[in-house]
């Protein structure tokens, strides 16, 4: 560790006003109101005990003492002058006070210079909604991490010369904060919603940040988007498309309908499910659920299933594919 000397830059046989002026130099250069680095709080500390032990007279010698300085005093215009002889009964409280209230007053009479304005930055924040209510509309609370100018400090870092503990020394103060966004009707995956001011805070008189939050649809397997309505596509067996049947089919948000599919019902044929799809924001009502059906077999037939069909096959006597025949 430096001696105390070579902290204020200083020889051994300094005088009390080499010493005071020394004092004010570093104290001035590591001050917490001008400088706000970890280092330089370190460093003002060391000054002022450096100065708290060599301008008093009796600390002073012990510290030659203690540390082999040979010291040699240069006391001639102090002795001459009996205002400066008054001057070092002074104590170092006196002095230091007395220099800090010079600061201080000097900082009113002379403000810094407006700083330039920080604009605050944005957040960009992601959600989740289902496909019913990307259609709907719906809204979201969302918690998101903000910044703002530290409660305690106001934004200094430090409080009477000490950092301050509220905000760690940092200025600002990291804290979640819940905002409800609504979601309008009809927005598309990956859309972007802008709300305003609700980034991170501007500094020193700048504008706050927005906050965007990035929309994504949740892919659901079942349910789709046609024309704005939902849909989904459903298989049904040939005997069901042939002889008719009644099938469960699920709505959105839970729940089923029953489907009631007439005989000879060719596939790719799309019923209308009134009242059974997305919610309207507008009517607040469901609107209708578009179902297609595909007729499909059961990849494990068995053997009784596959005879039937052959007697099947032999009895039909129709063809399919007799318009296309004519392109080729």
């Amino acid at each position: 560790m430096k001696n105390y000397y070579d902290i204020l830059e200083i020889s051994p046989e300094a005088t009390r006003d080499e010493i005071k002026s020394a004092f004010r130099a570093k104290a001035r250069k590591y001050h917490p109101d001008v400088n706000h680095t970890l280092e330089a709080e370190i460093l003002f500390k060391q000054v002022n005990l450096a100065a708290k032990t060599l301008l008093d007279d009796t600390m002073r010698s012990q510290y030659d003492f203690a540390y082999g300085f040979n010291q040699k005093k240069k006391e001639t215009k102090e002795t001459c002058n009996s205002f400066e002889k008054k001057e070092e009964k002074k104590t170092y409280e006196d002095f230091t006070s007395s220099f800090y209230a010079y600061f201080r007053n000097k900082k009113k009479e002379k403000p810094q210079k407006n700083p330039k304005k920080i604009n605050g930055q944005d957040i960009i924040t992601h959600i989740n909604i289902t496909s019913s209510e990307a259609i709907s509309g719906t809204s979201r609370k969302v918690n998101i991490l903000t910044s703002e100018k530290c409660p305690k400090c106001f934004g200094s870092k430090f409080i009477n010369g000490s950092k301050c503990t509220f905000c760690d020394g940092k200025g600002e103060k990291t804290q979640y904060k819940k905002i409800n966004v609504k979601i309008p009707p009809n927005v598309r995956d990956g859309i972007k919603i802008r709300v305003k001011n609700e980034g991170e805070e501007g500094k020193f008189g700048g504008k706050n940040g927005d906050l965007y939050l990035v929309v994504h649809v949740e892919k659901n397997a079942a349910f789709k988007s046609l024309d704005g309505l939902a849909f989904i596509e459903v298989p049904i067996s040939p005997y069901e498309a042939v002889l008719g049947a009644q099938i469960k089919i699920p709505i959105p948000d839970n729940g089923t309908k029953i489907l009631k599919i007439p005989p000879k019902t060719r596939t790719n044929t799309i019923f209308k499910l009134m009242e059974s799809g997305f919610l309207n924001a507008q009517t607040n009502t469901r609107d209708p659920l578009l179902v297609k059906v595909v007729i499909d077999i059961l990849p494990q037939l068995g053997d009784k299933e596959v005879e039937l069909y052959r007697e099947i096959s032999d009895i039909y006597k129709g063809d399919l594919r007799e318009d296309i025949r004519k392109y080729g």
